[in-house]
């Protein structure tokens, strides 16, 4: 099958482009897959990407018992793959849930920009990586694996472009407040309900203390002046 050249690869510095590892292709130690990652949990994705972004978790998994580990201070990395070997941009989000989970994206764009194929619907590929050493005294590693990117893992997915109200939702923020809506209610003992006309509610810190005067007003701290 040929390519037109419909899209152009003429090198833009307003956009960004999708990084090129074939992860898939590497040479590696060890290899997982989707029905025994061994060290990676992906979740979130929809079971079809459509045009658009789409956004997914990546964690770790236990592997205290298993011969290997992943390495202290491991780059951890993924790729999206069409069928036709097309690289999908992806990247990690800026949100830090502070949990040991990585909030990720996926998007699928119309013009991939790299390469003048057009991203093919049908099965495609999702392949983390990273760098394992041994568990509990296992030496079993090669020289040539250690140190190195020396595991994958490759998740099956699927491409459907057209697929209608196909996007994910979006994180918005991770930061949890104590705060009342605008109106009668509060979630300290005996509060100060906030005036009926407030424009904000009253926020709280995570032992009841109010934080923000009746009204939406800063107020000074206990025992300040």
């Amino acid at each position: 099958m040929s390519y037109e050249s419909i899209y152009p690869p003429q090198f833009s510095s307003t956009e960004t482009y999708a990084n090129r590892y074939d992860l898939d292709e590497i040479d590696v130690f060890l290899e997982g897959d989707g029905n025994n990652p061994m060290f990676f949990n992906v979740n979130g994705l929809p079971n079809q990407l459509s045009y658009g972004k789409h956004y997914f978790n990546i964690s770790l998994l236990d592997s205290t018992e298993q011969s290997y580990r992943l390495a202290k201070n491991s780059p951890i990395r993924f790729e999206f793959k069409s069928a036709n070997n097309v690289v999908l941009r992806s990247d990690v989000t800026a949100l830090k849930q502070r949990n040991g989970v990585a909030v990720c994206f996926v998007e699928v764009l119309n013009d991939p920009l790299r390469t003048v194929k057009e991203i093919e619907d049908g099965a495609g590929t999702l392949t983390v990586a990273g760098t394992i050493e041994g568990n509990q005294n296992n030496n079993s590693i090669p020289d040539r694996f250690k140190n190195a990117i020396n595991y994958r893992c490759i998740f099956p997915i699927q491409i459907r472009k057209n697929l209608i109200n196909a996007d994910s939702p979006r994180a918005l923020q991770s930061e949890h407040n104590l705060e009342t809506a605008l109106g009668r209610f509060s979630f300290a003992k005996a509060s100060i309900s906030p005036k009926a006309n407030s424009i904000s509610g009253i926020q709280y810190s995570g032992d009841g203390s109010a934080l923000t005067g009746v009204g939406g007003a800063a107020s000074a701290p206990a025992g300040g002046s």
